[in-house]
């Protein structure tokens, strides 16, 4: 059961581009959870909002106005999943314990709870913001006033029916991933670490997704929010790759490697923004296959860039991309790391090539990042 807003009340706060319902459905979901139970006003915003990413989600969805009508919602054999108002549930320790099997009540401690705006149970401990209970409770509901709060209610009867406990660590309220979003401020404020966490850290030896993610870190929160916005990244980075190869066709072979050098960035940015979409759930190890159309696109642009014989052209090509290949799969030191940016690649070859022609530029910077897959400080991975 998610909260929304009763009419006449200002709307949730958001974060990243989903209201507080929201990422509390994407939490229900994970829990298993095929149906969200929504207590509140049904013809709001964020009511209208809270059945579409329901429906995108798979899920059934349902508005309830009052407390007596849960009981008719849920069946006797389900299980109901509640969490608190405004909680932002993202924290792996929480989803574990409400997968394991059984009912129960997540709990910590009360002073710690009671500070985070959690709700205080005894001097001991506080409602950890979520339970799960059996549906045959519900009837219970019957005995309480209509307008009575579904949530305080619920937590009294899994007290009164003793359900099983589980205890958090108090640790899982310290760094913003189960906490109590109540304001658009405190969302702002957790956005601002959300972005970050998401997103993760990146050397600046990596210069392409560096500067990638800290564009993306900047904007990211309103281009989320955009549909258009990852197919936008993702078509520029294509247009950018088949223009490298148009240009090294047209024999221009340093506008070929500059545009494939612009694509890497591009596509660091569609990726950055891939995982904040998913997040924090979601997965995204497959997209980073698409890297290999840099490379691709790189070795036609070799190849089509030497004016020789055809063994002539493929052997620079092929040794620089096999190189970069290696390379990627070892671990590398920080001197050697910028080797492994495409971009940064793709620009030196193509300012060498202003100085010399494309088939010695390419056969310095392929002798280069071979020597460099070769030395000390590139090791195996695993």
């Amino acid at each position: 059961m998610i909260s929304l807003p009763q009419p006449g009340e200002d709307a949730q706060p958001s974060l990243a581009g989903k209201t507080i319902a929201q990422r509390q459905l994407l939490f229900a979901r994970e829990c298993g959870c095929t149906m969200v139970i929504a207590h509140g006003g049904g013809a709001s915003e964020d009511a209208i909002a809270m059945r579409h990413a329901a429906e995108k989600a798979g899920m059934r969805y349902q508005v309830i106005s009052n407390t007596h009508a849960l009981s008719g919602a849920i069946g006797n054999n389900d299980t109901l999943l509640v969490l608190q108002p405004g909680l932002l549930p993202e924290a792996k320790q929480a989803l574990d314990l409400l997968r394991a099997e059984g009912d129960r009540l997540l709990i910590v401690s009360a002073g710690p709870g009671a500070a985070a705006g959690l709700e205080r149970i005894d001097l001991d401990r506080a409602w950890g913001g979520a339970m799960t209970l059996p549906g045959s409770w519900l009837e219970r509901l019957g005995g309480l006033p209509e307008d009575a709060a579904p949530h305080a209610a619920l937590l009294r009867i899994a007290l009164q029916q003793r359900l099983p406990e589980a205890r958090m660590a108090d640790t899982v309220l310290d760094d913003g991933r189960w906490m109590i979003v109540d304001s658009e401020e405190t969302a702002r404020w957790r956005e601002k670490g959300w972005l970050r966490d998401h997103l993760g850290d990146s050397s600046s030896g990596q210069f392409s997704r560096w500067i990638a993610q800290q564009t993306i870190g900047r904007a990211g929160s309103w281009l989320v929010e955009r549909a258009w916005s990852r197919p936008a990244f993702l078509g520029f980075a294509a247009v950018l790759l088949g223009s490298s190869v148009a240009a090294a066709i047209y024999d221009s072979p340093v506008a070929a490697f500059a545009l494939a050098a612009l694509s890497v960035p591009v596509l660091e940015a569609f990726f950055a923004l891939s995982r904040l979409i998913a997040a924090p759930f979601g997965r995204t190890r497959r997209l980073y296959l698409l890297r290999h159309a840099v490379d691709a696109a790189l070795l036609t642009v070799s190849l089509l860039s030497i004016d020789s014989l055809w063994y002539r052209a493929a052997f620079p090509s092929f040794v620089l991309i096999i190189a970069l290949v290696l390379l990627d799969r070892g671990v590398v030191r920080p001197l050697i790391e910028p080797l492994c940016d495409r971009g940064l690649v793709a620009v030196s070859i193509a300012a060498l090539a202003v100085l010399t022609s494309s088939e010695i530029a390419i056969m310095l910077v392929a002798f280069v990042v071979l020597a460099a897959r070769l030395s000390p400080d590139a090791k195996n991975s695993g």
